[in-house]
């Protein structure tokens, strides 16, 4: 799960390098004005390749939105009914934008969670009022992650924390489609709580000895050169779901429903890089220094679905959740146990 965190938070800074870069010349003999325009021209071109098109500023929306989207799923259940307990361990990642094209994401998100849920059938009442406690579930879910890394000339700090609180209410009961346990439909469950994420991560990459071609057989190196990207974000948010499951046979659970966030968070993100390209006749620095920051949206619609493959002592599951109105992407998946 660590060098996945790593790898995708890495990719995560390459598209938010959406900023000005500026090539400063400092020195050129290349012998005429339109040689050395030329090659501020292909230095230019050499440090925009790739970038892409969203904003420092839409990207920390985009964060934000989609950390939060990453944990949807991983704080409730929506494919079980249990006597006792549940204990489940999960991860997701979760995307804004056009997958198919990575330069053009508005943000990618992460998540991870230990959760421990809970039938209230073993307090020692029954109900309180109308409420029916061997029908209500309780979900705690945390997750707490400070990793460093280094990866050639590449470092990565990463700050992940979660804890979330849930509660599933069995509004209709299940019922046996085919004796037996062959075909269960598991009623309908109401789903609501809080949840809380936030995660934190430095990245800076050096970049000696890349060498640029200046045209008409010049070429420059890049020395003493390193950019550095930073993000914050925290997201608080409220969910409101409804799910339903089909069980076929002892082996398969299909799952879905639908779902209401209500959302508050902000992401800070910043990017700089400096450094010096050197070559015959011709020197430049290379800088960058800029930061924003982005809200995430206020609600969000999305709807649901996944797949539980129940073997023994231990079900595994994969869900999709698809923003309804917006572009967010997100899965994740887990693997629990049931008492």
């Amino acid at each position: 799960m660590k060098k996945l965190l790593m790898g995708a938070l890495l990719g995560a800074s390459l598209s938010a390098s959406a900023v000005t870069v500026t090539i400063t010349q400092t020195s050129c003999t290349l012998g005429s004005t339109q040689a050395c325009n030329a090659a501020d021209q292909a230095m230019q071109d050499f440090v925009d390749e790739d970038l892409p098109d969203v904003s420092l500023g839409d990207y920390g929306g985009g964060i934000a939105n989609s950390t939060n989207f990453a944990y949807k799923g991983l704080n409730s259940d929506y494919s079980d009914i249990f006597d006792y307990f549940m204990f489940r361990v999960g991860g997701g990642i979760a995307v804004q934008g056009q997958i198919d094209e990575p330069e053009k994401a508005e943000g990618i998100g992460l998540g991870a969670s230990v959760t421990v849920g809970v039938n209230l059938d073993l307090l020692p009442v029954s109900k309180i009022g109308p409420i029916d406690l061997s029908k209500m579930d309780l979900f705690v879910s945390f997750a707490s992650l400070d990793q460093e890394q280094d990866l050639e000339d590449t470092n990565t700090d990463v700050e992940l924390s979660h804890f979330a609180v849930s509660a599933r209410y069995q509004i209709i009961d299940e019922k046996d489609i085919i004796p037996g346990t062959l075909l269960q439909w598991g009623g309908v469950h109401l789903h609501t709580g809080f949840q809380k994420s936030s995660i934190k991560g430095t990245i800076t990459q050096k970049f000696d000895d890349q060498v640029v071609d200046l045209g008409s057989g010049q070429t420059a190196t890049f020395g003493n050169s390193s950019a550095k990207f930073e993000l914050e974000s925290s997201t608080f948010s409220i969910p409101i779901e409804v799910s339903t499951f089909l069980r076929a046979g002892y082996v398969f659970t299909f799952f879905g429903g639908a779902g209401l966030d209500i959302v508050s968070g902000s992401t800070d993100v910043s990017i700089g890089a400096n450094g010096t390209a050197t070559g015959t006749g011709y020197t430049a620095n290379i800088s960058a220094d800029e930061s924003d920051s982005g809200e995430a949206e206020a609600t969000n619609m999305r709807a649901f679905g996944g797949l539980q493959f129940n073997i023994p002592f231990v079900r595994m599951a994969i869900q999709m959740n698809k923003g309804l109105g917006n572009d967010l992407l997100g899965v994740n998946f887990g693997a629990k146990i049931l008492w």
